[in-house]
């Protein structure tokens, strides 16, 4: 690591969190007149986030890792390449899901607290990568956490959003929990949480004593991390949170925040590869994939309502992606770099492809004022702005060449064969999985554009709001862009593929 570059590791961060207080009090100030000035400033200090990350891209790419101690021998912040994959991938969407925002929530009250809430969560987000040892990382995992459950909630005058909320956060704090004493249990034996350091620490224990604290604390870790992360069986608030969110928040728990999970599942198992032991989670974590993502595609194909089948995808995508990450850490033996890779692009482009079928998903809504789909049958022929994008998206969603989803799912099935084995027949349950998906992705889009919109254009559909149209475009074009030119996303992923296999070497 290189000590130093402050602005590089602590700039970010401090943009997001000051820029949260300074929205929320010009939002208190402002009232009612200050909603458009208030979106604004939010959007600003993301943009502003998002240009300094990149530009410490070309060295990162270098190989240089900016790091700062805070406390000496204490809170340590680097912005390593997962760290900068991380926080570009969520700042950029907040950028997307802010400005969506404005004219979304046009008729709210309290948008002040939906920005700063958008900026902690997205802070939070941003924190998980760079936090170096895992109680701070911690710390970072429940801001991001806390933030996002008044959002689910932010129509406080139905009953259904504020009963998703309660459930999201009971869930979220069983699983923050019990990954807190798998932490504590780790900290115990090993007398320290850095990341670099838990390792070797652990070695001085003996092989006995590494092997159960390995077990029983990533065991607690995984469980509770994979709360957060919608892994089948801990998925159950997923439904619920993401249907009834404002479909900006639907945007960024789908598009970054279960991957924010995720991410953090795998930091927290990092240390544990170099103690020495044969000991690796990855067959673990490729059952758990494969259960994720069978029960989320069968249990979309029979969902009617538009927002609650995206979200059970959400949780079928996130089987991909906890596969990848298995073959990246090694399914009886070799890790295979190729599995990181693609589990990261998956990430990079479900941020997009997911994010932007919520963002259309909202935009009907706004228009018929349902999310039922026999309810807006031909929405995408009367809202041809809105329809195409929206079927860029499936499309994407659904693995077909030369979309995003095809790209990473690609490279996740090469991880897969060049593991061998059972990473075969892995990768044939995924692809079979993929077929199932079109079960539900392909009637959707039958229904919203190839059905003929003319009964619904009579009853009268509201105009969506062209910033909203904007967000939208610019969320397929990314989607498209992935898809046909994916040496744009290689440049932040592959250089954080690469991070993480040097922590997951042959086991």
């Amino acid at each position: 690591m290189i000590e130093g570059n402050l602005i590089w590791v602590l700039a970010p961060e401090f943009l997001l969190l000051s820029g949260a207080l300074i929205t929320y009090i010009i939002g208190r100030v402002t009232r009612e007149r200050g909603k458009l000035l208030v979106g604004g400033i939010a959007t600003l200090f993301a943009a502003a986030a998002l240009g300094v990350l990149l530009s410490a891209l070309p060295a990162v790419q270098a190989g240089e890792i900016p790091s700062v101690s805070l406390i000496p021998g204490g809170i340590r912040l680097a912005l390593d390449p997962l760290a900068l994959f991380l926080g570009c991938t969520g700042v950029g969407l907040s950028i997307i899901a802010g400005l969506y925002s404005i004219r979304y929530l046009e008729k709210e009250t309290g948008t002040e607290k939906f920005y700063a809430l958008l900026l902690l969560m997205v802070a939070g987000v941003l924190g998980i990568g760079l936090a170096q040892d895992l109680f701070n990382m911690y710390v970072f995992f429940e801001l991001m956490a806390i933030a996002s459950f008044p959002l689910v909630a932010y129509h406080t005058g139905k009953w259904e959003p504020v009963e998703a909320g309660m459930k999201y956060a009971f869930m979220s704090a069983a699983g923050s929990v019990t990954a807190l004493f798998g932490i504590s249990y780790l900290f115990f034996y090993a007398g320290t949480l850095d990341i670099y350091g838990i390792g070797p620490a652990l070695v001085l224990a003996g092989p006995t004593t590494i092997r159960s604290v390995i077990l029983i604390a990533g065991g607690l870790m995984v469980a509770g991390f994979g709360v957060k992360a919608a892994i089948v069986p801990f998925h159950t608030w997923l439904p619920d949170a993401h249907s009834v969110a404002p479909s900006g928040i639907s945007a960024m728990l789908s598009g970054i925040v279960i991957e924010a999970g995720l991410v953090a599942l795998i930091k927290a198992l990092m240390p544990l590869s170099g103690s020495g032991t044969s000991i690796s989670f990855g067959l673990t974590l490729a059952l758990f994939a494969v259960l994720t993502m069978t029960m989320g595609n069968l249990i979309a194909l029979k969902q009617r309502d538009l927002k609650r089948m995206l979200a059970f995808s959400s949780i079928a995508q996130m089987g991909y992606m906890l596969l990848a990450f298995a073959f990246g850490m090694g399914i009886y033996g070799k890790g295979i770099e190729l599995g990181f890779t693609g589990g990261l692009y998956h990430i990079l482009g479900n941020a997009f492809m997911k994010g932007g079928a919520f963002l259309c998903a909202g935009a009907f809504l706004y228009a018929t004022r349902t999310r039922n789909l026999d309810e807006m049958k031909g929405i995408g022929r009367v809202l041809p702005a809105v329809g195409i994008p929206y079927v860029l998206c499936i499309l994407a969603l659904s693995g077909m060449p030369p979309m995003t989803g095809f790209v990473s799912e690609l490279f996740i099935c090469r991880a897969g064969i060049e593991a061998g084995g059972v990473g075969l027949l892995l990768v044939v349950l995924m692809l079979v999985n993929i077929v199932i998906s079109l079960g539900y992705y392909l009637p959707s889009i039958n229904t919203i554009l190839l059905e003929d919109g003319k009964a619904l254009a009579a009853t009268g559909v509201r105009p969506v709001p062209p910033l909203m149209l904007a967000m939208i475009s610019i969320a397929a074009l990314f989607t498209l862009i992935l898809g046909l030119v994916p040496q744009v996303g290689l440049a932040i992923v592959t250089p954080a593929a690469a991070f993480l296999h040097g922590w997951f070497p042959a086991i």
